[in-house]
């Protein structure tokens, strides 16, 4: 990734370490951990909840997978996603294409996002697309536990917002945002332990 609107086609395809039909999995700049994780649709959608719904049973396989691997190899992950549903209506994703972060930590961050915004409990990727529809923006976030749960968000909220709870609560503040820490020497390690694994 070479700005904050794109990716860099040849920086992922250095880190790709799990490829599907149409989504690919790759460490992410910014390793708040070793061992984090995105997940990201081949074709261009600005979010998960554009994606088509024909490609959420491949979707859901190669997040099932790549739970099993940080499960196996680091931790439980939790999963998250700064849902944008337009340019201007970006919900804090700095990035206008769609990615799940998948980070091998153990906490819980659903009180800091209760505390702020409307929330429900979801079962399946086609409640992002419900919202989708409705062209508001929204966080995604699953638990350890694998609990699911969409919030409803202004169309403006600070970036990297979920990040930067991450990194407070692990006691990382400085390394939530992923512009200014790359994380390297994690991501060398995570694709060395995890290439093979899938």
């Amino acid at each position: 990734m070479d700005n904050c609107n794109c990716f860099n086609e040849f920086e992922i395809k250095n880190r790709i370490i799990y490829e599907s039909k149409n989504f690919i999995v790759f460490p992410s700049l910014g390793q708040i951990v070793e061992g984090y994780l995105l997940i990201v649709p081949k074709n261009h959608y600005i979010s998960m909840g554009s994606v088509p719904s024909k490609l959420y049973p491949e979707l859901k396989l190669v997040y099932e997978k790549v739970r099993k691997v940080l499960s196996e190899n680091y931790e439980v992950p939790i999963f998250f996603e700064h849902g944008p549903v337009s340019k201007t209506k970006k919900g804090g994703c700095c990035i206008d294409h769609a990615h799940f972060h998948a980070v091998p930590v153990k906490i819980d961050i659903i009180d800091e996002l209760q505390n702020n915004f409307k929330c429900k409990k979801i079962k399946s990727f086609s409640d992002l697309k419900k919202q989708f529809k409705k062209d508001k923006p929204y966080f995604y976030y699953e638990s350890n536990s694998e609990e699911k749960y969409l919030f409803e968000i202004p169309d403006i909220v600070p970036s990297q917002y979920i990040r930067q709870i991450i990194a407070k609560k692990i006691n990382q503040p400085d390394k939530w945002d992923w512009r200014t820490c790359l994380g390297m020497e994690e991501i060398q390690k995570t694709i060395h332990k995890l290439k093979n694994k899938f």
